[in-house]
């Protein structure tokens, strides 16, 4: 029979390789999923890049069309309006594309947890300046696409100040209602639902595969 000092000795060396491997484990873990958030993250610098330079085009063409009917104000006003708001998108993508690409992947999962979701606030909040002051300026929209594809001037001040007067009065309204219900509509499965769909899907997936991380290393026993 085996002696008891030679099953401790046993016992101690496969101990020893169990931990090795769970240590082995662990970092193929770090490594896959910090990979993971990597790869999302650059996805989704890819596509903020893709859509600025839409914007940029988008740019380029309002200051032709602005060019072209310069002597005719309110067309001129229209795409000055359009051009100044896709300026701050271009803006907007730019400071998302760069805090994306800053993330240092080398910092602890908390550090770098920090950083996707204030790049994830960011993107947010971008959503919604987007979307209020899309609220002052849409009707500027149509009176540029008209023109440009069916030569067509529907300017008519009666329609267009009263829609700009009712895009600004909904501002005011929305800022209230955001402030009124915002902590009741962070508690809702639905508004995090949007939330998290606002944020981007390859955005979300970062979070995750960090989130599993973490969990994983505070379930892990310290070394």
């Amino acid at each position: 029979m085996m002696e008891l000092d030679e099953f401790k000795q046993k016992w101690a060396e496969l101990d020893h390789k169990l931990d090795v491997n769970i240590r082995l484990n662990r970092q193929v873990l770090n490594a896959t999923k910090l990979d993971q958030t990597r790869s999302s993250v650059k996805r989704l610098a890819l596509y903020l890049g893709v859509e600025l330079a839409m914007w940029v085009v988008i740019i380029v063409a309002l200051g032709n069309f602005i060019h072209e009917h310069i002597s005719n104000s309110h067309l001129a006003v229209s795409a000055i309006a359009l051009d100044l708001y896709s300026i701050g998108m271009v803006v907007l993508l730019a400071r998302q594309i760069a805090a994306a690409l800053q993330i240092d992947y080398g910092k602890p999962i908390a550090a770098i947890q920090k950083q996707i979701e204030a790049l994830r606030v960011s993107r947010i909040r971008a959503i919604q300046w987007a979307v209020l002051a899309g609220l002052a300026v849409w009707i500027a929209l149509p009176i540029v696409v008209f023109k440009v594809l069916f030569g067509v001037d529907i300017y008519e001040p009666a329609w267009v100040w009263s829609n700009v007067a009712f895009g600004l009065t909904l501002i005011p309204l929305a800022v209230w209602l955001s402030k009124k219900f915002g902590d009741r509509m962070d508690r809702s499965p639905f508004i995090q639902g949007i939330m998290r769909s606002l944020a981007g899907y390859t955005l979300n997936a970062a979070v995750g595969f960090l989130a599993t991380l973490k969990r994983f290393e505070e379930e892990s026993p310290a070394s």
